[in-house]
């Protein structure tokens, strides 16, 4: 009886122990549900403004980070211009884009050639190969991807260079096909002027009877207006997604200043915002 009894309390014992380990977390235990909030530039205008003259310097002369020709920024000058500029969150992330910093994510899947469905900050399609240290500037395959998320080409001209002999400009290549040569597109880059919002992903945690239990901000992504040929404003562009987690550092450090004087962090800006947002309206 004395062994039955004391093999009762070892399994007794045994069990309550793995009932402890496999109890699930606060996460797991609770419902989720994932909302997409929106920081505009009239009601979140700390975000936007003032606008940075890091962005009307002479950086993108005397290129010597070009795209199929076209110039997009000379290197040294972009970055003494950018140099410990705080003045708003676009230019705060736009050098840390540019150096690969962070890690970006496109806002679809690239290979739907923008007909597939949006990520909407599940952060599914990283640009940089960390392992690979490629970034916007040593790197012409990353760059392409970035420039056609962080600006826009001009259209190309109609009529090919000329030679000095009056005669269209061509290039033969190895398999006997004649190319026109055309002037380099113009690049427009998306200045802290025309960022109009930050989409922001919330996963909400919900007990049982739907409290409300928790907030966790996921990923953000600066927003612009989508122009067609006309320059009409015909929607919206995402432009890239960001883990936040990855920039809560960079966001705890840079502040801006309230009305009343006293400083406050982007960071717990947008913290209080997301927070205090009537995210069931």
């Amino acid at each position: 009886m004395k062994k039955t009894h004391f093999l009762f309390i070892a399994f007794a014992v045994l069990f309550i122990a793995t009932t402890a380990v496999i109890n699930p977390t606060e996460s797991t235990s609770l419902y989720e549900k994932v909302v997409i909030v929106e920081l505009d530039i009239d009601q979140d205008s700390v975000l936007f403004k003032p606008n940075s003259k890091a962005w009307s310097e002479q950086w993108t002369y005397n290129a010597d980070v070009t795209l199929d020709g076209s110039e997009l920024m000379n290197y040294d000058k972009y970055k003494f211009s950018f140099k410990d500029r705080k003045d708003n969150l676009w230019t705060i992330l736009h050098p840390m884009i540019i150096d690969g910093t962070i890690q970006s994510y496109l806002p679809s899947d690239p290979d739907a050639f923008g007909f597939g469905p949006k990520d909407d900050g599940e952060l599914r399609f990283p640009i940089l190969d960390k392992a690979a240290q490629e970034t916007f500037v040593n790197s012409a395959k990353i760059r392409e991807i970035y420039a056609f998320a962080l600006g826009s080409f001009g259209p190309m001209s109609d009529f090919p260079l000329s030679t000095e002999f009056g005669e269209d400009s061509i290039i033969i290549s190895e398999d006997g096909m004649v190319n026109y040569v055309y002037a380099p597109r113009e690049y427009w880059w998306y200045k802290d002027e025309d960022i109009i919002q930050y989409k922001v992903r919330v996963r909400i945690l919900l007990n049982k009877k739907g409290i409300e239990k928790k907030r966790i901000i996921e990923s953000i992504c600066p927003v612009v207006h989508q122009r067609n040929e006309a320059y009409e404003i015909v929607g919206e562009k995402e432009l890239l997604w960001f883990d936040f987690k990855e920039l809560e550092p960079v966001l705890k450090e840079a502040y801006f200043i309230q009305e009343n004087w006293k400083p406050k962090s982007y960071l717990t800006y947008i913290l209080e915002k997301v927070n205090g947002m009537d995210v069931k309206k």
